[in-house]
C-alpha cells in the first residue's frame, strides 16, 4: 500500500528511510511549537491557543504536502512570517489578531487563486534572484533581532536606540548559555539539536532557581474552539485591512517562491508544492495563527534520504503527537528559546553571500535586508528593494534586466505609500 501511494520504488528508497528522514524532520523543527506561539502571543493570540494551532497547521499541511504532493517536505508556520503577522500587521496597521487571522483567511484565497493559475511561476520569473536572496537573509535578520531582544541580550537605550544589556543580567547570562550550547551541538551536526539545548538550558535555569517554580497549564481544547469563528472581518470596506492582504499576499508569496527554489527536488511537481502551500496558508488564519510556508529543516530530512511524501506523513505524525506535553511547554523561559530564533536567523541570513556584486542587484538587496530588522517591517524593506531596482536598472541603461511585472510591483509598493500618506 505505501509502495502504491508514495511510489518508493520508483524514487529508490524505502520504508525505513523514509521514516527517519521524518523524523529527523520533526526534532530539527520541534522548535516550533514553542517558538511560533511565544510570537504570536505578542500580537494578542493567547499562548496556549497559538500554540494548539501550531501544531495542527502543522499536522495538516504535512500531510497535505505528502499525501497529494508526495514530497519529503513539512509545511508549519514561517519564521519570520509570524514577525510580520505580529509586529507589521497587527501592530503596526493597528488591526486586533482577530482582524489579523482574518487577514490570513482573505490573503489564503489570494494565494490558492494564484496556486492553481499560471500567475506564481510567473512571479517566480519575474522576481530578481538578488531580491529573492535579500528577502530571506532580511527576516533572517530581524529574527536575529527578536532573539536578541527576547533573551535581554540588547536593551533599548535612549542615546544609541539599543545597547548590550548589563552584564550582571541573568537573562543575559542564560541566553548566552544556551546559544553557546545549541551552536556546539548544531555545528556538530546533532539530530535534534535545537530541542536538546532548549531542554538542557530550560532546566539549567529552573536549578538555579532563576525560573520560578514550574507549573503546567491544563489544555483548554473546549475553549480554543472559539477560535475558529473568531476572524474578524470588520475591516473589508478599510484601507488598512487591504494593505495587510496585499502586504501578507506578496511577503507569503515570495517566501514560497524562494523556498520552493531551494527545497523542491527537480523531479517533482512543483504545481502541487504550491497549490498544497497555498490551501495550508489560507485555513491558517481559521486555526488561528499567522500562514505556514515550506519548513526549511525539512532539508535535514532530505540529506538522511527522504525522498517522498511519506518522509512529510512521519513528520506530521509526530506532531501530532506533541499534544501530549503541550500542558508542560508554557513554562519554558524566553531565554532558553531567544537563541534558537537568532541560529535559525543568521542561518537564513548566509543568502547575503549568494547576491551578486554588481551594484544595481546588490544596493536594492542589500537595504532590503538591512532595513527588514531595523524597521521591523518586512514590507518596509521590500518596498524599498522592489522600487529602487527597477529604478536603478532602467537608469544605467539595462532595462531588459527589469521583467514588466517589476514595474507593476514597484507601482503598487509606491501606491500603498501614497494612501498611507492620504
Amino acid at each position: 500500500m505505501l509502495q502504491k501511494l508514495f511510489q518508493l520504488d520508483e524514487h529508490g528508497t524505502t520504508v525505513k528511510q523514509e521514516v527517519v528522514a521524518g523524523i529527523t524532520i520533526f526534532f530539527a523543527a520541534a522548535h516550533i511549537i514553542i517558538v511560533n506561539p511565544t510570537i504570536l502571543s505578542d500580537g494578542g493570540i493567547p499562548f496556549q491557543y497559538a500554540m494548539i494551532a501550531t501544531v495542527l497547521v502543522t499536522v495538516i499541511g504535512s500531510l497535505l504536502m505528502g499525501l497529494y504532493a508526495n514530497v519529503p517536505l513539512a509545511l508549519a508556520p514561517g519564521m519570520g512570517i509570524n514577525a510580520f503577522f505580529v509586529y507589521t500587521l497587527v501592530q503596526g496597521y493597528d488591526l486586533s489578531w482577530q482582524m489579523g487571522v482574518a487577514v490570513v483567511i482573505v490573503s489564503g484565497v489570494f494565494l490558492i487563486i494564484a496556486a492553481f493559475t499560471p500567475l506564481a511561476a510567473a512571479l517566480s520569473r519575474a522576481v530578481p534572484t538578488s531580491l529573492k536572496y535579500s528577502i530571506s537573509a532580511g527576516i533572517g535578520l530581524l529574527l536575529v533581532m527578536i532573539g536578541l531582544q527576547m533573551g535581554e541580550v540588547i536593551v533599548s537605550d535612549p542615546e544609541t536606540l539599543i545597547s548590550l544589556a548589563p552584564l550582571e543580567s541573568p537573562s543575559l547570562a542564560f541566553t548566552l548559555f544556551g546559544l553557546l550550547l545549541i551552536l556546539i551541538l548544531y555545528v556538530r551536526r546533532i539530530r535534534g539539536a535545537f530541542v536538546i539545548g532548549l531542554l538542557i538550558t530550560t532546566a539549567v535555569i529552573y536549578l538555579t532557581g532563576f525560573g520560578g517554580t514550574p507549573e503546567s497549564e491544563p489544555l483548554e481544547l473546549g475553549g480554543y474552539l472559539g477560535i475558529f469563528t473568531a476572524a474578524d472581518f470588520s475591516g473589508l470596506l478599510h484601507v488598512p485591512f487591504w494593505m495587510a492582504v496585499f502586504s501578507l499576499t506578496l511577503l507569503v508569496l515570495f517566501d514560497t517562491l524562494g523556498l520552493v527554489h531551494g527545497l523542491v527536488p527537480y523531479n517533482k511537481d512543483v504545481s502541487k508544492v504550491y497549490q498544497s502551500s497555498a490551501i495550508n496558508a489560507g485555513i491558517s488564519g481559521f486555526f488561528g495563527t499567522s500562514p505556514t510556508v515550506l519548513v526549511v529543516e525539512s532539508a535535514a530530512g532530505m540529506s538522511e534520504g527522504g525522498k517522498t511524501g511519506l518522509t512529510a506523513v512521519t513528520a506530521g505524525l509526530l506532531f501530532l503527537t506533541s499534544f501530549a506535553v503541550m500542558p508542560f511547554i508554557s513554562g519554558i523561559p524566553e531565554a532558553a528559546i531567544a537563541p534558537i530564533l537568532m541560529i535559525v536567523g543568521m542561518s537564513m541570513a548566509e543568502k547575503l553571500r549568494d547576491i551578486p556584486g554588481d551594484f544595481t542587484e546588490w544596493f536594492p538587496a542589500g537595504l532590503t535586508a538591512i532595513l527588514i530588522p531595523l524597521t521591523y517591517s518586512i514590507i518596509d524593506g521590500l518596498a524599498a528593494g522592489f522600487i529602487l531596482y527597477p529604478l536603478l536598472k532602467w537608469v544605467t541603461g539595462r532595462r531588459k534586466d527589469v521583467h514588466p511585472y517589476q514595474y507593476v510591483i514597484a507601482l503598487l509598493f509606491i501606491c500603498n505609500y501614497a494612501l498611507l500618506i492620504i
